[in-house]
């Protein structure tokens, strides 16, 4: 097997030294550079060409984000595994969105870290365990999103798609949503149009089928 050549970048002296000591070992993997800033791992990329890079977020300058960016716009097959200690769902989204092939958290074990390194290599995505339920979440989150785009459906009318899902009459849903059952009447007439259906029972098993309740 070639040895995978990985380049460290982060602005934390200790941080790299830990990493180059965590794969010094390792037969199939060799740490060829180290960088604390965007613009001295341009430099290193291009001078030392690695097959993984191992990237920190928060950078002084150039953020790690943004870096990934730049880099895959120079280079769409550099395969880059973000290494941070911020697993917040937007950078998380926003790596992958970059193109990054992993994301994986600063306390990562030295075999998960070489296990992650020979996946990326291999041209395949990762992320961190502890990451999944996040990641699931925001993948169900967009999905309902984009079935409400789709139906053109607002929070207020799923809230009344609920209650009708519980079996209230529209005196009771005109009580719950402060409304008057006169409104109530129209609001439905408006769901059943979106939802292409006629009565309450289609209403709520379209819904239902979409996971929209």
């Amino acid at each position: 097997m070639p040895r995978i050549r990985v380049l460290i970048v982060d602005d934390h002296v200790v941080v790299r030294r830990g990493l180059r000591s965590m794969l010094a070992n390792a037969k199939d993997v060799e740490v060829i550079g180290e960088a604390s800033n965007a613009i001295d791992a341009i430099k290193r990329i291009t001078a030392l060409s690695p097959d993984v890079l191992l990237l920190d977020i928060r950078m002084p300058g150039m953020d790690g984000i943004r870096l990934l960016r730049d880099l895959k716009h120079r280079d769409p097959d550099l395969k880059v595994i973000i290494l941070t200690n911020y697993a917040e769902e937007q950078f998380l989204l926003g790596a992958f969105r970059a193109g990054a092939y992993g994301y994986l958290l600063k306390n990562v074990d030295r075999e998960d870290l070489l296990d992650a390194l020979r996946t990326a290599y291999r041209g395949k995505r990762l992320l961190s365990p502890e990451l999944m339920d996040s990641a699931l979440n925001q993948l169900v989150e967009l999905g309902q999103h984009q079935v409400l785009d789709r139906f053109g459906l607002s929070e207020k009318e799923i809230e009344l798609l609920k209650l009708v899902a519980e079996g209230a009459s529209n005196r009771q849903i005109a009580e719950r949503m402060y409304w008057s059952e006169s409104t109530v009447k129209r609001k439905l007439s408006d769901v059943f149009e979106k939802l292409d259906v006629s009565d309450r029972i289609q209403a709520v098993t379209v819904a239902v089928r979409h996971g929209l309740i």
